[in-house]
């Protein structure tokens, strides 16, 4: 079975998970010579155009993070596998990737533990390095309501969330800012996330197995890739369930071969699971696509919406020291535009390499591994406050004497620093005992 007749096979199950959308990103190599960016190859068309894109161009296809109009926010934890510069061992066998995800199995069952236990309804959807969980918010409902409460939007991303284009169908109705809000506190629900699992899995390093953290901010890691969350809404999306996974081509060199798929493991509705506990059948699905489009025929395709028992969750992210530390840094007043760079450059308590970003930021000041290590030095040798060590960044992004090549428009530049300041700063407290965690393991 070849790409096209893949996609013929799960088409109608592929349109249901674009239900609440109105446009579809499409990414692929053959994108490259139509104009679009070598690095990230996407198109942004309208969802009509899906069955031309996949039947016709098998292109590989992602699900916009906002719906139509606003109308929904998408949550999407996004947890692999990382090796660094052996990241392609991912992708040369199906034995050998198989091996490598006896350390992530552990991991996605506690994950989805986590969510069963509260009734809370998702849709795991596994790929080569790991696995997506999805879950659709309405606005309008209690639930999402809650989430908005615990959401904080940034000037410049209420600028940016506010800004038509009707050229541009990103931006052809803007983002509400009641979206916006929603979309900020899944992100602060997915750090909530991410911690509970650190916390469950912090002896795999001592025991010799990868360690899980936020983002790829180790060169072996389990890491949950909250990037997403990060930057304006608009600009984010994620793979769909049944697309086309086409980094063993299009990154590793597997021209050859035919492209991977992305496979459904579970469909949980809150109180009842449609799922494949096999790991090894869902590779045979991975690495086949006739295997994969018979598999499909199981699930609907659609993303299943929070309900209320996502309120319960809410309050026990808002009863953890994660959410008190998130409110003061929230509340924290802004050091003004310019001075905390500069402040930052005459700090005493900083080794040599912590400077040298300061002064030479691009591209460190963009890399998780570097960004960590910036925010824990600042924070726990020089003691500065963790809104104010985003402040550095702030600055950093907006001048444009480093050269920079990303948009701070579309990826405005103050939330884009508090982002990443707030996270790690979390992690560096969570590691020196400052921040407690609940243990929670299945």
């Amino acid at each position: 079975m070849n790409a096209r007749e893949y996609y013929h096979g799960v088409i109608h199950r592929l349109k249901n998970c674009f239900q609440l959308s109105h446009y579809v990103v499409a990414t692929g190599n053959e994108l490259v010579a139509e104009g679009y960016d070598p690095g990230f190859p996407a198109a942004a068309e309208p969802i009509h155009q899906l069955e031309r894109l996949t039947l016709q161009r098998s292109l590989q296809v992602h699900i916009p993070l906002i719906g139509e109009k606003s109308q929904s926010v998408l949550m999407p934890i996004d947890f692999e596998i990382f090796l660094a510069e052996e990241n392609h061992t991912l992708y040369e066998d199906k034995s050998a990737q198989r091996k490598l995800l006896d350390q992530v199995i552990p991991v996605l069952h506690f994950l989805e533990n986590l969510f069963r236990s509260r009734g809370m309804p998702y849709l795991l959807d596994y790929t080569p390095s790991g696995a997506h969980i999805l879950f659709q918010n309405l606005l309008g409902y209690r639930a999402t309501e809650e989430l908005g409460k615990i959401g904080y939007l940034e000037e410049d991303l209420i600028k940016a969330c506010g800004y038509i284009d009707p050229s541009d169908i990103r931006r052809k109705y803007g983002v509400s800012l009641d979206a916006a809000r929603v979309f900020s506190g899944l992100g602060k629900l997915a750090e909530y996330i991410a911690l509970l699992t650190m916390e469950a899995f912090k002896e795999n390093a001592s025991a010799g197995l990868f360690p899980v953290t936020i983002s790829d901010s180790d060169d072996r890691c389990l890491n949950f890739d909250n990037s997403w969350s990060e930057g304006s809404p608009f600009m984010r999306s994620i793979r769909s369930p049944f697309s086309l996974h086409k980094k063993n081509q299009e990154k590793y060199g597997k021209v050859h071969e035919p492209p991977l798929v992305d496979v459904i493991g579970t469909y949980f509705d809150g109180n009842t699971a449609t799922e494949e506990t096999n790991v090894d059948f869902i590779l045979d699905c991975m690495w086949d696509l006739e295997t994969a489009a018979r598999h499909a025929q199981r699930f609907s395709g659609f993303i299943p919406c929070s309900n209320e028992t996502l309120i319960d969750f809410i309050r026990e992210y808002t009863s953890s020291d994660l959410y008190l530390f998130h409110q003061d840094f929230d509340g924290e007043t802004d050091i003004p535009k310019g001075s905390a760079l500069e402040s930052a450059k005459k700090e005493q308590n900083i080794p040599d390499w912590t400077r040298q970003i300061l002064f030479f930021p691009n591209p460190s000041a963009l890399q998780p591994k570097k960004m960590i290590g910036l925010v824990f030095d600042f924070l726990i040798h020089a003691h500065w406050k963790p809104k104010h060590i985003a402040n550095i960044l702030r600055d950093i992004y907006q001048n444009p004497s480093f050269n920079w090549t990303q948009d701070f428009f579309k990826y405005p530049a103050e939330e884009k620093a508090n982002f990443w300041a707030r996270t790690y700063s979390a992690v560096a407290l969570w590691k020196t005992g400052r921040l407690h965690i609940e243990s929670y393991r299945t």
